[in-house]
């Protein structure tokens, strides 16, 4: 039986199945990085103004579940009211919304486009690995 190309389409076909847990572990990894080097700099920021509660609550939480038949990775960054360290100010001298009498202060905006380009150079890496990986 002559080679119709069959044998390396299911190979690519196993390969791509097989990558949904390779692309997810290195993009949970970037996403770990990038949201550590986001909370340092938020912490920063915010700990310039005096609210040094503020700062000490910014924390993150980088979550992976299954989602539409692969995995989806997402992190939450900010103030975390249960975390128990200062006093948190539940995020109002972000944006210093009406009846609070602070200038806002901007320190997660900041810190988030501060950190954007290594966070899509960690995501490069990540899909480039995969398709190393995949010797395409």
């Amino acid at each position: 039986m002559a080679d119709d190309g069959w044998a390396e389409l299911h190979t690519l076909s196993r390969d791509l199945a097989s990558a949904d847990a390779r692309v997810a572990d290195n993009v949970e990894k970037a996403l770990k990085v990038t949201s550590m080097s986001v909370k340092k700099s938020w912490q920063k920021k915010a700990a310039r103004t005096g609210l040094k509660g503020y700062a000490a609550s910014v924390d993150f939480e980088v979550k992976r579940f299954a989602a539409f038949g692969g995995a989806a990775v997402e992190a939450e960054i900010g103030p975390n009211l249960s975390r128990g360290v200062g006093v948190p100010s539940f995020g109002f001298v972000e944006d210093a919304p009406g009846g609070v009498k602070s200038a806002p202060q901007f320190a997660g905006r900041d810190a988030l486009a501060d950190n954007a380009d290594d966070f899509e150079k960690g995501i490069n890496i990540a899909i480039g690995d995969l398709l190393d990986g995949l010797n395409l």
